[in-house]
């Protein structure tokens, strides 16, 4: 099979998200990108977020994730970008808003360069698990893009919520969207 240059990689290796156009997938996106449900969702998974400059985190939906080389990798259903800070005490590049993690120092200011401006994270978003192999490969096909420790599934189908989870990936579910698994 020849790649076409207008499919991105995980099209190529039909990781492609059949989910897409369903309505449960349209009613998550839209709920997730709704003023501070992004933030419940990830605070409740990770407690140092909640010192994130979340009035500044900036939330793309459906952008590519793009190799060195300008290659199309896919696009996780939303790229959220997370400010720095840096300590003018001891120099630690951080996210938090409140004090240096490294040496509390609260004499914090935004990192003044572009380049470490921004901690990039994923959510993809699947309102039912279909095939754990295929939905792991494609979330791990992001994550080989510098994702590390910065990758999340949106998900009411937790059945497979411990398998994800020991493979680095955080799983999130809201009450009001979650299934009866």
């Amino acid at each position: 099979m020849k790649k076409s240059h207008n499919q991105s990689l995980d099209q190529y290796w039909k990781l492609d998200d059949q989910q897409l156009n369903t309505p449960d997938h349209d009613a998550m996106l839209l709920w997730i990108l709704k003023p501070g449900n992004l933030k419940k969702l990830i605070t409740s998974r990770s407690s140092e977020s909640e010192n994130w400059d979340w009035k500044n985190v900036k939330i793309h939906a459906e952008e590519y994730i793009v190799s060195n080389s300008g290659f199309r990798v896919g696009a996780p259903d939303i790229i959220f970008l997370v400010p720095h800070y840096i300590c003018k005490t001891c120099k630690t590049t951080h996210n938090d808003t409140n004090s240096c993690p490294n040496c509390n120092s609260e004499d914090i200011a935004p990192h003044p360069d572009h380049e470490h401006h921004y901690d990039r994270y994923f959510v993809e978003i699947k309102p039912k698990i279909e095939n754990f192999g295929t939905t792991l490969r494609q979330l791990k096909l992001f994550i080989s893009y510098g994702y590390d420790d910065r990758a999340y599934l949106f998900t009411k189908d937790l059945r497979f919520k411990a398998e994800f989870e020991g493979q680095g990936i955080k799983v999130l579910h809201q009450s009001s969207v979650q299934s009866s698994f």
